[in-house]
């Protein structure tokens, strides 16, 4: 799946009218040297000098903090990139992207249902744990990712020209998340969830393409009256679906750089003319964006 979303990245990257030779040359030297992590480390960190005891919550707490500060983090001081350490856990149900070392990770335990099962047709965990892959690969070409190179550090290499399209196709982005109301007079800020929403449309594109890719392979079927492109969407908003409280809702958007879950299923794909086409969508449906205010990065 990563290899075939990688491939749909880099279609997309070639096909882009916006972009011109130079700086296609150099972000797809990036997408090339992207690294993928995937379910747990090589070598596993070795915890046992931590001394924990029933006697004290508090001294347990210090015990930690101190192995994770001291042993660990202050133990990379003076020594050279650990390209093979993890920022998180296998046991994290979460997936994150490395501006620093321009790699992908996906730990164990995000990789099962409903956003991976080995048991579900291909359109369903593409539609899922594929648009979170295309949602990581796609934060290195972020409006924050952007800003690093194939190697991971902090440089400008776009065209003066091509860099001020990106921006005018990321203030699309901004302005429509600018316009999602949670309630009468509290909307999300489009700047704050920019990255997060530029990842979410490039992700559910690119998640798109590669599902073609591999349907050309193995026909997929059409489950339950769902053809394998509507279970392809379909599974995108089951995987994203939350119960969530209004003050919670209220605090996300002051702060969290996520968008409230209904909008990262409705941002992404009111923007994809597949999702129109494979839903019969109307040009007037409230799930269409209108051509001219229609974006795309990526």
């Amino acid at each position: 799946m990563v290899e075939n979303i990688v491939a749909a990245m880099h279609d997309t990257i070639e096909g882009l009218s916006w972009m011109g030779a130079e700086t296609k040359k150099k972000a797809l030297e990036k997408l090339s040297a992207l690294n993928t992590k995937i379910g747990y480390p090589d070598r596993w960190k070795d915890y046992s000098s931590i001394r924990l005891s029933r006697d004290s919550f508090w001294k347990n707490q210090e015990a930690a903090v101190r192995w994770n500060v001291i042993d660990d983090d202050w133990n990379l001081i003076g020594k050279r990139t650990d390209r093979g350490r993890w920022g998180m856990t296998p046991p994290t149900s979460n997936a994150y992207y490395s501006d620093l070392l321009n790699e992908i990770v996906f730990p164990a335990a995000i990789l099962q249902p409903p956003a991976f099962d080995l048991s579900a047709a291909d359109a369903i965990n593409y539609g899922s744990i594929g648009v979170v892959i295309g949602h990581e690969i796609s934060h290195g070409f972020d409006d924050q990712g952007a800003k690093f190179d194939a190697q991971g550090r902090l440089k400008n290499w776009w065209t003066p020209e091509d860099g001020k399209r990106f921006e005018e196709k990321t203030a699309c982005v901004a302005r429509q998340f600018d316009g999602y109301f949670i309630e009468p007079n509290i909307h999300h800020n489009g700047m704050l969830v920019l990255g997060e929403s530029i990842g979410d449309l490039a992700g559910a594109k690119i998640a798109y393409l590669a599902f073609q890719k591999a349907k050309a392979k193995h026909p997929a079927p059409t489950l339950n009256g769902f053809t394998p492109d509507q279970q392809f969407f379909i599974a995108w908003g089951q995987f994203r679906a939350d119960a969530i409280r209004p003050e919670t809702q209220r605090k996300m958007v002051q702060g969290d750089p996520h968008p409230i879950a209904k909008y990262r299923v409705i941002g992404p794909l009111s923007n994809l003319p597949a999702f129109a086409e494979t839903f019969g969508c109307k040009k007037d449906s409230a799930m269409v964006r209108a051509a001219g205010e229609r974006c795309e990065v990526w």
